[in-house]
């Protein structure tokens, strides 16, 4: 077994000598990003550019809402569907005709 002298002789043969050695990280991949270089598509809205609007059918009075892009001004989405509003208003439309409880 060495002693506490010849261990402390390696330890001080071992010390750096001012210089540290240099750690690399490894490169990001090209699909990377960090959060601040994230890329945004512009072509499609961001939830700033989104508009709830509700209107009332006149014909039944029910309520029916809109996603519009307020960019463009485009409807993005709305309900409900005007094949619902449709289907109401048919004059074969009775309620619980879309649906059969047996299913």
């Amino acid at each position: 077994m060495e002693t506490k002298a010849a261990l402390s002789a390696l330890v001080a043969d071992q010390a750096p000598s001012g210089q540290y050695p240099k750690f690399n990280a490894p490169e990001a991949s090209a699909g990377a990003f960090g959060v601040s270089e994230r890329r945004i598509d512009s072509s499609e809205p961001q939830p700033g550019d989104l508009r709830l609007v509700i209107e009332q059918d006149e014909g039944s009075g029910a309520f029916i809402y809109k996603t519009v892009d307020r960019r463009t001004g485009e409807t993005l989405q709305s309900l409900p569907r005007e094949d619902v509003l449709k289907l109401k208003h048919a004059a074969t439309y009775d309620p619980g005709a879309v649906y059969d409880g047996l299913s």
